[in-house]
């Protein structure tokens, strides 16, 4: 009987503490470029399974690449993400983009990268 208790506290807690990591992982960390400059880089590390998620915003005119550097086991996506209310409003002479970083093949230990992203007037 106890055991049977223990179980039907255990599971919907361990059940919470994963939903609400996977909430946490859903979040974007903005992407901030230095005065006059028109580049930058985002360096981080990725969990195995991890899909770490960048905020890019710029004028509606722009144009942005990214280029995955030093590593070919990296896939950095840019997105333009269509739901109001799980991205953030913009004014309308500005453009909201996600950029979801992950590796291509998971791995089973922690992987650096970097990714250069580029934005042409």
């Amino acid at each position: 009987m106890t055991r049977r208790l223990r179980r039907g506290v255990v599971l919907p807690v361990l059940t919470l503490a994963f939903v609400s990591m996977a909430f946490a992982q859903d979040e974007c960390t903005p992407v901030d470029f230095e005065p006059e400059a028109n580049s930058t880089v985002i360096a981080d590390m990725l969990l195995p399974e991890q899909t770490l998620c960048y905020q890019l915003i710029t004028d509606a005119d722009q144009q942005v690449s990214l280029q995955v550097l030093e590593d070919d086991n990296i896939s950095a996506l840019l997105q333009d993400p269509m739901d109001p209310q799980t991205f953030p409003r913009v004014p309308s002479d500005q453009h909201a983009y996600q950029i979801l970083v992950k590796q291509i093949k998971p791995t089973v230990t922690p992987q650096y990268f970097r990714v250069a992203i580029n934005v042409e007037p």
